[in-house]
């Protein structure tokens, strides 16, 4: 499994090198202005700057150069004879071309190193039978066992002949492969030579009969020796394997602009899993049969590279009996001259051999007796003249053509951002992303968070779903369930603080619905970004549909649109500024349509195709995401042998620390209040002041610490056990911890009532306690089990959604309302930090005595617009339920306000 680094999505290593300098300046850059606001020396800033620009290059210069040290490795490797080491390439720079190259070559030398093995004992074996049988032959006849009669010296002979056959076949071959041979074109009539080759064949067995299918005049421009060697080879196969009384049928028929040849007998057939293998050397389909049946196997080989040396290709064909169907280029008639041919490098074929009845064909295929075969080659067409009778003209010969010495192949540069590869786009896709994109233009502008963004997200959801559904689980939909209603959250709560965090992460939780995965943590953050990802290849995703006219590609087209548009819109804007300096009408025309207030508004043209063109790409990165599920990224399982010493004593240490704070803390919990202001001096809302906040980063460190030590180390035997004793009583002791913030922070509301920030961290301790005992709950299950916890990660996901939900759901901008009056009373409340919650606070506010009522309530009016009625799309449950308890009792203009 790949796993994708941060820059590999650009096509040039000098893009990505001048990017990482760019990210080093801007860090160095923000470092030194936060460290001139926050007061520290110049020294500091440039020592911080330093370091992290220097990390931020390590970071991401190591995935980079990444496949330049797996090369070295593997070149190492392949130098001592093992091929299989391979380089991972990511990226599509030149770096991933020269690991992709690395890659092709390292696997080409082990296919050569496999053929050199294959080939020495395929030879062996082949040379093994009939030097063995001639030597049998010779020591009879010396050991006078058998006379030197005429049979004897037959037999040695044949055998002797084999060994000559067996020779010649491998020297075609492979002059066939290295371009030793060369090829003459001529115009070659194929009535005259499939009627010789019909009648060669059927002398070899008696009792089949021959057809010739074949028009007068059609003729092909080939090299006559190599088109009857094709012929010879075919035939003789089609002859051997045919049944007693079988055909044997030649045709040949016109097709497109050159001919096919097809051959047909009656025998049973090749199986359809071997017809790839028998163009193998040596290839047999039965490895019981051997080379007196028939041949070495060599025989479709070399037809094979005769076939690819007029630039064919062969395959097997479906149908009663067998069929050999074989595509040539350049189709004559009549007796026109044929055209000049440039000269091409092509690779020479085989010398025909003898045939007769006594004599093997040089080129066999070995199947089992009853076989079927069923071939085409295909071969493309090319322009000639007229056919010929015979082989009698030769026309040019044609060798190869060396490369001069020191020359290379051109390189091509690949793309600053090359073309991904991307499922097929849905004809449905590009119009929903566009009638989504058409819904934000019109329901955002103005519409603040609320409705306008949850229709959006309901649409956006509606456009991915169709593809999504046939994967749909039990995850993926409460993760949706729960990421549409923290969506949703707007339309019912005003307070920005509230409903702002819960958009973005209601779309980090369906874009992990949609992603799929999250069975690993570095899954759930691989899915929470699939949709960002996606966005860099929507350009290609969006244009797949999009068919390109008269053949011209598609980027050539939008190219120049682009470049059109964007050299338009500087002129418009350089002549535009110098119309707008000379005349004044013309210059308030152009500031009412581009000012700033416009630009901004609901009425804003470039703001209403900015939102088209981001929402509508968002929705189509959503479909892709649906449409290409996101594999779950390959951690590296790097645990550490460490001694046992090394975590027990720090986990012992801590567990005997917390239990004596917890201990303190039970006397705190179940003792009265004068005892704690006698032992400390300070009353109960002051000793909950003093701690809670620290409690709660206690329980962030125990997490961070049980994360690295059933991580990170690496356990054996009794060892599991011994760890879970040991961070089970801690996760234990903390749950106290959390328990006592929580009694502190009780206390503290009790004296001053609630905040945001105290309602937040409130809500944070309860998500703490919940999230220590999953992991209390998922230890056991591991331990017990003894495997990985996969539903750990989209569970804790899937909880925090909720718990998210479960907050705005409590309203706590009402709450900090009721308790701020409750405890504080009409006399002591804070009428500006009032003044500055949600309307959902309204209905408490209104309990209220006057003047302090119209006071606050005329803040949170100001604040949040609520005497102006919201536009459709900006349409919100709490601002509503607002104005109508403003509109029974309205505030009071004349009240006296002063700022408390």
């Amino acid at each position: 499994m790949l796993r994708l680094r941060p820059l590999d999505f650009l096509g040039r290593i000098k893009v990505k090198l001048g990017l990482v300098i760019l990210l080093a300046v801007v860090v160095a850059f923000v470092v030194n202005e936060v460290g001139i606001n926050s007061g520290y020396s110049r020294d500091v800033r440039v020592a911080v700057a330093a370091v992290l620009a220097l990390v931020i290059m390590q970071l991401l210069a190591r995935g980079m150069t990444k496949p330049l040290r797996e090369m070295a490795a593997a070149a190492q490797t392949i130098a001592k004879g093992r091929y299989g080491l391979r380089v991972t390439a990511t990226s599509r720079d030149e770096v991933g071309e020269l690991a992709r190259a690395f890659n092709a070559m390292a696997a080409d030398l082990a296919e050569v190193d496999r053929q050199r093995r294959a080939l020495v004992a395929d030879v062996s074996h082949e040379l093994r039978t009939p030097i063995t049988a001639l030597r049998a032959v010779l020591e009879n006849v010396v050991d006078g066992v058998s006379a030197p009669d005429q049979a004897t010296l037959e037999t040695a002979l044949a055998q002797t002949e084999r060994l000559g056959r067996l020779v010649t076949q491998l020297l075609d071959l492979s002059r066939l492969e290295s371009g030793a041979r060369l090829i003459e074109l001529e115009n070659v009539g194929l009535r005259p030579l499939c009627e010789q080759a019909l009648r060669e064949a059927v002398l070899a067995r008696d009792g089949v009969a021959a057809r010739c299918e074949v028009p007068e005049g059609l003729g092909v421009r080939a090299d006559p020796d190599l088109l009857a060697q094709v012929l010879a080879n075919l035939l003789d196969n089609a002859v051997r394997h045919s049944p007693d009384g079988g055909a044997v049928v030649l045709a040949a028929a016109p097709e497109g602009g050159g001919v096919r040849l097809r051959v047909t007998d009656e025998g049973p057939g090749i199986p359809e899993a071997e017809r790839a293998r028998v163009f193998e050397r040596f290839s047999r389909l039965d490895a019981g049969r051997t080379a007196d049946d028939g041949g070495a196997g060599l025989g479709l080989a070399i037809t094979k590279e005769i076939v690819e040396l007029h630039g064919g290709s062969i395959r097997v064909e479906d149908g009663p009996g067998c069929r050999v169907a074989v595509d040539l280029p350049g189709r004559t008639a009549g007796d026109a001259a044929p055209p000049a041919m440039p000269p091409v490098p092509v690779r020479p074929p085989p010398v025909p051999a003898p045939s007769g009845p006594d004599v093997p064909e040089p080129s066999r295929w070995e199947a089992p007796a009853p076989c079927e075969r069923r071939m085409t080659f295909t071969v493309p067409a090319r322009p000639s003249g007229a056919p010929a009778p015979a082989p009698s003209t030769r026309g040019n010969a044609v060798e190869p053509s060396p490369a001069p010495p020191g020359t290379t192949a051109e390189y091509v540069v690949p793309p600053v951002l090359p073309r991904p590869e991307l499922p097929p786009t849905p004809r449905w896709a590009l119009p929903a992303c566009a009638a989504v994109g058409l819904l934000a233009a019109v329901a955002l502008p103005g519409s603040a968070m609320s409705l306008g963004f949850v229709l959006v997200a309901a649409a956006m959801g509606a456009a991915a779903l169709p593809a999504v559904r046939r994967r749909v689980t039990p995850w993926s939909a409460v993760l949706g369930l729960i990421a549409y209603g923290l969506v949703a959250v707007a339309a019912f709560r005003d307070a920005d603080w509230l409903a702002g965090p819960l958009l973005p992460a209601g779309f980090l939780l369906a874009a992990l619905a949609l992603s799929g995965a999250g069975r690993g943590w570095a899954g759930v953050l691989r899915g929470g970004a699939s949709v960002v990802l996606g966005l860099l290849p929507v350009p290609w995703f969006l244009a797949a549909p999009v068919r390109p006219a008269r053949g011209l590609p598609l980027r050539r087209r939008v190219v120049p649109v682009l470049a059109g548009t964007a050299l338009s819109a500087v002129l418009v804007a350089v002549f535009g500024a110098l119309f707008a300096s000379a005349d004044a009408v013309f210059a308030e025309a152009v500031a009412r349509v581009f000012s700033v207030r416009d630009l901004l508004g609901a009425g804003a043209l470039p703001l209403r195709i900015l939102l088209f063109g981001v929402f509508a790409a968002v929705t189509a990165s959503a479909v892709l995401a649906g449409l290409r599920p996101v594999a779950e990224p390959e951690v590296p399982g790097a645990r550490l042998a460490v001694s046992r010493g090394v975590w027990v004593l720090p986990l012992v240490a801590l567990d005997l620390l917390f239990g004596v704070f917890v201990a303190m803390q039970l006397t705190v919990l179940f003792g009265s209040s004068r005892w704690l202001v006698s032992a400390t001096g300070l009353t109960y809302a002051q000793y909950a002041r003093s701690g809670f906040f620290q409690l709660a980063a206690v329980s962030v460190f125990v997490l961070a610490i049980v994360a690295v030590a059933s991580g990170a180390i690496r356990l054996r035997g009794g060892e599991r056990w011994l760890m879970a004793g040991l961070l089970g009583p801690l996760c234990a002791l903390t749950m106290v911890v959390l328990v006592s913030a929580l009694h502190r922070l009780d206390l503290y509301v009790g004296a001053y009532g609630f905040t945001r920030l105290r309602a937040s961290v409130e809500a944070a301790i309860w998500w703490l306690g919940a999230v220590f005992a999953l992991v209390l709950v998922a230890g056991a299950v591991r331990l017990v089990r003894r495997r990985a916890v996969r539903w750990l990660p989209r569970t804790l996901v899937a909880m925090t959604g909720a718990a998210l939900l479960v907050f705005a759901v409590w309203n706590p901008d009402l709450r900090v309302a009721e308790t701020q009056i409750a405890v504080r009373g009409p006399d002591r409340i804070d009428h500006r930090y009032l003044g500055g919650l949600g309307a959902e606070a309204v209905p408490a506010l209104d309990r209220l005595p006057e003047p302090v009522r119209s006071c606050v309530l005329r803040n949170v009016t100001e604040r949040n617009d609520l005497a102006a009625p919201d536009p459709w799309n900006g349409w919100n449950l709490a601002r509503e339920r607002a104005r109508e308890v403003l509109a029974r009792h309205p505030v009071r203009a004349s009240s006296d306000c002063r700022t408390r």
